[in-house]
């Protein structure tokens, strides 16, 4: 009964018969080469813990700040927009370059990473630049420049990149590209309006301080932008200011002296001078008290359109430790345990090809 289903089956489907002879075959082979796979299989693992120890990295501190960004006030105080209009100056930002996708790349845009790195920073007790703090700790000195002699013991002096030498501006870059690579921006979760800057370094002290200073950088940046035009506009107004209040003085010295010499001499022109001095000094005086009211609605409204940096999470410490997984091996066994398989089955089909040949 057995033979007469499998003489019926159609040809596109196989028998349980020939699958389990199938799979004994393939035990058998299995059995007959368990030396060859295992040889395969530790060959694999050999080439993978090689890899392992070779390309072993150093054990990363990561050190990640959770914040929120809040908008600035509104823009000018009332009746003071129509000031910032006539100077050709709205303190309105462009919304687009600071949102979404734009930020992040802001944060680890080379200006901001760049005077981050020219800050001082307190290590040990002892002042420093951050980069050559960097420089110290991050293993640059050991990967990056270890055949760069001139680098062995460099330093940067100065905190101005516009002052570089070329040398110092190449060593600038390296540095820049390191921390760049070091740092990633994201927003943890999509939902919220919480952004993330995670760190990862050899030191968990440069860690921690990196995170720190780029946030506080980010915040200066992104508070100038934000405010360039309402700064141009105050610096505008305090010059006018300035001015009245020379002209102010100049008035009020000539009155002075006028009142003086009328109480000498008995001149009715004299009368005449001292009132109209009195005018021009009231005058002034009104116009040096409005620019004056219209510098301190302008620093109000500077201080209301600065943005809000919150940190909803500040480093944590102790920091993060993460070790390196070093998953070569077990994958280098996994490759070679395939390969023995590969081979094992080649090397079937080519006996049975060559059996078929001598018949």
């Amino acid at each position: 009964m057995a033979q007469i289903v499998n003489e019926n089956l159609p040809e596109d489907q196989i028998s349980p018969k020939v699958v389990i002879l199938k799979m004994a075959s393939a035990k058998d082979a299995i059995f007959r080469n368990w030396k060859l796979i295992v040889l395969f299989s530790l060959i694999g693992y050999g080439i993978g813990y090689a890899l392992d120890i070779y390309l072993k990295k150093p054990d990363q501190f990561q050190a990640t700040i959770l914040f929120n960004l809040g908008a600035g006030g509104s823009s000018s105080p009332q009746g003071f927009g129509d000031v910032a209009g006539l100077l050709g100056l709205n303190s309105t930002p462009d919304a687009n370059i600071f949102t979404g996708e734009n930020f992040f790349h802001f944060v680890e845009s080379r200006p901001v990473v760049q005077r981050a790195l020219m800050k001082e920073v307190e290590v040990n007790n002892k002042k420093m630049l951050l980069a050559n703090f960097y420089i110290d700790s991050s293993g640059i000195l050991e990967r990056e420049w270890e055949n760069v002699p001139k680098y062995q013991k460099f330093h940067f002096t100065k905190k101005d990149p516009e002052k570089f030498t070329p040398q110092e501006q190449m060593a600038l870059n390296d540095v820049v590209d390191g921390m760049r690579i070091a740092t990633d921006v994201y927003q943890p979760d999509r939902k919220s309006s919480f952004i993330m800057i995670q760190v990862g370094m050899e030191d968990p002290l440069l860690a921690e301080l990196w995170a720190n200073t780029l946030l506080e950088t980010v915040e200066e940046v992104y508070t100038e932008n934000l405010t360039s035009k309402t700064r141009k506009t105050l610096t505008l107004l305090k010059n006018r200011a300035d001015s009245l209040s020379r002209i102010l003085g100049g008035t009020e010295n000539r009155l002075a002296r006028q009142v003086d010499y009328s109480s000498i001499i008995t001149d009715p022109m004299g009368k005449v001078q001292v009132n109209k001095l009195q005018r021009s000094s009231e005058f002034v005086q009104q116009l040096y008290v409005e620019a004056m009211r219209n510098v301190e609605a302008m620093k109000v409204s500077l201080v209301r359109e600065a943005p809000l940096f919150t940190i909803i999470e500040p480093v944590k410490k102790p920091i993060d430790r993460k070790a390196d997984d070093a998953k070569r091996a077990q994958i280098g066994l996994l490759i070679g345990l395939a390969l023995a398989f590969v081979f094992v089955y080649f090397k079937g089909v080519y006996s049975t090809i060559m059996e078929d040949t001598r018949v």
